[in-house]
């Protein structure tokens, strides 16, 4: 085998700083002006000396959570969203330890808003991973890993990608098992851009990679929790769509330079309506089923899409996404589910952006033809996928439970 280029069981460039890293680390952030304009967007009374001092009394990672994180993302709910909602929350233990897997649409929200969640219901926070490929400056990765976030190594080479794997596997496994500390990760590599929300088995592989067990009761360590966020807009919608667009007509997209830091920023700051953070069943059942199950490649398939049908179940949909559903599919199937002006106003909302990309249309050397159609059925898909899902899922169950009443009353 190929020599690992790293120590598979040495995490300290890669874990979340520990409360002796925390001082220095703010030192360096006091010398980014950029971070002084975020402090005063969240304590918009305090001036620079008194955030300076403020900071300086910080010395714990629970201090930092608490005194920025937490009111960071507490000023971006108030000022960014029609409010923020949980369902099943009360179904976590509080002395409970967790690997959430999550569908992934928002870069920094999707677990920020569960740990604030979390924070506020008296429960320990996550670790969450973040891509390497997301911390560009040396402020960036302290700001993130003050905030208990651990990096996933992104762009590994195919010879060392076994190593890198095993590494974030162990770091995992001791996380939840010796450290009793709960783990966000996604569901997948990068954000949901079409919202089909998938689980990579890929990723399942991996968190078996740190044990010699068989591979079901490496995983029933882990306390696997499916859960999913939802947004009633998707402030970086029109962002998506250009992605999808390009990949739709051209087969590729390459990423433009800043642009990761640009859908940061805009998913931050841009207005998401209603929001709501759904936990689902632990997945035990779904691993034992795995076992019944030969081949490993087929058990890790059955396992993520049984992870993807809870999210699915879970999922809160929103009037957009019934409004996209049916302006997608031309039917009225929905119409309960939202008012005339909602579907007048999603209506325009979607012409808008259609107009927008039209514009920029020019500028991506994107042709003329059909441009306008197929803009309007891709941004109608990232609201509609959610509701297909659910549809689908809520039909299965349906199969389900019609097959079990058959074997009991032939």
């Amino acid at each position: 085998m190929h020599p690992s280029p790293v120590d598979v069981n040495n995490f300290d460039d890669v874990r979340p700083l520990t409360d002796d890293e925390i001082p220095p680390a703010i030192e360096r952030l006091l010398t980014e002006p950029v971070f002084f304009k975020m402090m005063k967007w969240v304590y918009p009374s305090l001036g620079k000396k008194v955030i300076l001092e403020m900071m300086r009394e910080i010395t714990t990672v629970n201090d930092f959570q608490e005194q920025v994180s937490a009111p960071a993302f507490k000023v971006v709910t108030q000022l960014t969203t029609s409010g923020l909602s949980f369902t099943n929350m009360e179904s976590l233990k509080k002395e409970g330890t967790y690997l959430f897997i999550s569908n992934h649409r928002d870069i920094i929200l999707d677990s920020a808003l569960l740990n604030v969640s979390l924070m506020e219901k008296g429960y320990k926070t996550t670790q969450i991973a973040i891509g390497d490929n997301l911390l560009k400056t040396q402020s960036v990765r302290d700001l993130v890993r003050a905030n208990k976030n651990f990096i996933v190594n992104r762009n590994v080479s195919p010879k060392d990608i076994f190593h890198y794997s095993l590494r974030l596997s162990n770091y995992i496994r001791k996380t939840i098992i010796d450290d009793q500390t709960s783990i966000w990760i996604a569901q997948r590599e990068g954000r949901s851009k079409d919202g089909d929300d998938r689980t990579s088995s890929a990723l399942l592989k991996m968190f078996a990679m740190s044990e010699t067990l068989p591979m079901e009761d490496a995983l029933l360590r882990l306390n696997i929790i499916p859960m999913a966020v939802s947004y009633e807009y998707d402030p970086c919608d029109l962002m998506k769509a250009s992605e999808l667009i390009q990949l739709r007509l051209f087969g590729t997209y390459e990423k433009k330079q800043g642009e990761d830091f640009r859908s940061m920023l805009r998913g931050l700051t841009g207005h998401k309506g209603h929001v709501n953070i759904a936990v689902g069943s632990p997945v035990e059942k779904y691993i034992e089923e795995m076992r019944r199950i030969s081949h490993k490649n087929e058990k890790v398939l059955h396992l993520a899409h049984s992870i993807d049908s809870e999210m699915h179940r879970i999922y809160k949909l929103w009037p957009t996404n019934y409004i996209a559903y049916d302006l997608l599919y031309g039917t009225r199937e929905f119409k309960e589910y939202y008012s005339n002006i909602k579907r007048i106003t999603f209506s325009n909302y979607i012409r808008g952006h259609v107009i927008r990309l039209g514009l920029l249309r020019k500028k991506m050397e994107l042709p003329k033809e059909g441009f306008s159609k197929a803009a309007r059925e891709i941004l109608l898909e990232m609201y509609a996928n959610p509701v297909v899902n659910k549809k689908n899922v809520e039909f299965s169950d349906r199969e389900s439970i019609s097959s079990s009443k058959a074997v009991l009353h032939p």
